[in-house]
């Protein structure tokens, strides 16, 4: 998806003092802002964005009612929810309904993450994706994991839901003695109740890139079902 085609919804009360959002009108995306709660409600019932950026805070009312209610209407359009101060609880909210959520981010790093999801929404991907079928265990920052899917540009792990994952972490394989660097594209609840997470690898190391390419191609995908 190119930034020409791709259009963004932006909400907020004050944009002026929202400094990250303030450079999203030099980006090059198709932006709509709505000042408020009422007005992106609006907005939405006439348009369908590819992407919603909004503050948390929209006087009495939440960003996450805008997603919430957009699940419905505009199911492909992706979130990301802009806090000034960290809240454990609204964090935790967010990620159950699948958006992203990001404390005081810079212009680049919001700009970043909308570029991943929207890359990450497009129907065509640059790698073919390979099921586990039973999956791989791993540790994701210390933490344990299991690898559900993989690609030559990265992976789709399972983990508990108990602490934040950081914006770029180390994951090790041991069973293969494989040891990545990669950053998460989005994370989001499973029905099981784990943290199911899409990441991307953040290697600039050619020969570690390579492994990694041989690594994939030698582990076994799950049997794809019989097509009649």
């Amino acid at each position: 998806m190119s930034t020409a085609m791709a259009q963004i919804l932006v909400v907020a009360t004050n944009p002026e003092a929202l400094d990250p959002m303030s450079q999203l009108w030099r980006s090059g995306y198709d932006i709509q802002f709505a000042n408020g709660f009422d007005a992106a409600v609006r907005m939405l019932e006439r348009m369908g964005p590819d992407l919603l950026v909004s503050e948390v805070r929209l006087g009495s009312y939440n960003a996450l009612h805008l997603v919430i209610r957009s699940h419905r209407t505009h199911p492909k359009m992706r979130s990301i929810l802009v806090d000034r101060a960290h809240d454990p609880v609204t964090e935790v909210d967010a990620i159950r309904e699948g958006a992203v959520y990001l404390v005081q981010p810079t212009g680049e790093e919001l700009i970043a993450y909308i570029a991943r999801l929207l890359a990450e929404s497009t129907p065509q991907r640059r790698w073919p994706r390979k099921q586990l079928l039973e999956g791989l265990d791993a540790r994701v920052a210390r933490r344990p994991a299991r690898v559900v899917e993989l690609s030559y540009g990265g992976m789709r792990l399972e983990l508990q839901p108990s602490g934040r994952i950081p914006s770029r972490f180390q994951m090790t394989i041991p069973r293969f003695d494989m040891v990545v660097r990669a950053r998460p594209i989005w994370t989001q609840y499973t029905s099981a109740g784990s943290l199911s997470c899409g990441a991307e690898l953040s290697e600039g190391n050619p020969k570690t890139l390579a492994l990694w390419r041989h690594f994939v191609d030698s582990v076994q995908d799950a049997p794809q079902p019989p097509t009649h």
